[in-house]
């Protein structure tokens, strides 16, 4: 009886402990140093902190004041689930923006890592499982987990997704994953594209939990898909009720040059035209590198799927500002490092390098205030 908890115990151990270990040497830094920018409401992070406190605000941009320079300023470009989320829970932290946004972001990171290490234990293994916690924690970019941003909230409620959606179909069930792909589409743009596990997952021989294609039936996956779409059009659709736009968010978005664009070309542009060792390029280099090393892929198609899918999305938008972090959602590439089936070394050295990146490149860019 003793081992069989121990064993039960070990389950939310490891994860925990890759946590702290995660947050304490990224807390340490900052401390080491005496700066404290991992906790500020910087960059996007005073967007959403604006969402929560007074809602959305649209206005003209006054020349010369506002950066970048555009027609519309305010912060229409920014998705409203995580601000919703830090309004609601900040009379119980004292009012705090500040301390509602990181304290929740350690919370969602912890619980994200603690369901995911489950999903992955039980459906490809133990040691697996904790392989996809350590490329997921000491990837190029994680730091910002412990930020404002929304990514914790994201990995929290990914996680959730996948545990539940693997699961024999029955009404609850369906509801909360109804109700997890309409927060996963108005937490972040690429929110939407997660569709695509629900969609795929019919054109292979089973669908979830390896249940026979015949029995998750054609209404389950209609309602498993259509809420990556309706928090788009909810999103929409308050802007055109509110700003007279519907598609506000595209217009705001095209002060930062994003257009469309074909998605290979501008990946190589970048790798041509800016120093390899540029923040952008590392992280296109290393994430790219997962696909490559790691075939093939032991995760299911529609996972695998998802995770190019999200690798090309963000240039497919005609720039790569940001994308070190916009990957950071690449969740089921932490997966493909996880369940592959090369040597333990190759694991340990690719995770151990993306690490480095972090270290000497990409967290000390973040804490000097030039990392966008």
């Amino acid at each position: 009886m003793l081992s069989f908890r121990l064993a039960g115990m070990k389950r939310y151990i490891i994860p925990v402990i890759i946590f702290l270990c995660f947050a304490g040497i990224y807390v340490g830094i900052s401390i080491h140093k005496d700066n404290n920018f991992l906790f500020l409401p910087v960059w996007d992070v005073a967007h959403y902190v604006s969402i929560s406190e007074s809602g959305y605000q649209v206005y003209p941009c006054t020349p010369g004041m506002e950066y970048p320079a555009g027609k519309i300023c305010g912060n229409a470009g920014w998705y409203p689930f995580w601000p919703i989320v830090a309004k609601i829970i900040r009379p119980l932290l004292g009012g705090s923006s500040q301390t509602t946004f990181i304290g929740l972001a350690f919370l969602f990171t912890l619980l994200g890592f603690i369901i995911l290490f489950l999903f992955m234990e039980k459906h490809y293994g133990y040691k697996e499982a904790i392989f996809t916690l350590l490329a997921i924690a000491f990837g190029p970019a994680s730091f910002y987990l412990l930020t404002g941003f929304p990514y914790a909230l994201f990995i929290f409620l990914f996680a959730s997704y996948l545990f539940l959606f693997y699961k024999p179909p029955e009404i609850k069930r369906d509801i909360l994953l109804f109700i997890l792909g309409l927060a996963i589409s108005l937490t972040y743009p690429s929110g939407i594209l997660f569709v695509i596990i629900p969609a795929l997952v019919s054109l292979f021989s089973h669908g979830p939990g390896n249940i026979p294609n015949n029995v998750y039936s054609w209404k389950r996956r209609l309602i498993h898909s259509f809420p990556f779409i309706l928090g788009l059009l909810i999103i929409w659709g308050y802007f055109y009720f509110k700003f007279d736009d519907f598609f506000l968010q595209i217009h705001f978005q095209e002060k930062y040059h994003r257009t469309w664009a074909i998605p290979l070309y501008i990946i190589f542009k970048s790798l041509t035209e800016f120093p390899i060792y540029s923040p952008e390029n590392l992280a296109i280099i290393w994430y790219g590198l997962t696909f490559l090393l790691f075939i093939p892929y032991r995760i299911r198609p529609e996972l695998w799927i998802l995770a190019i899918v999200l690798y090309l999305f963000s240039p497919t938008t005609g720039t790569t500002m940001s994308i070190y972090r916009h990957y950071l959602i690449l969740f089921p590439s932490y997966m493909i490092i996880g369940t592959s089936s090369r040597p333990i070394w190759i694991k340990i050295a690719f995770i151990a390098l993306g690490f480095l990146m972090a270290l000497f490149v990409f967290f000390p860019l973040f804490i000097s205030n030039r990392l966008i």
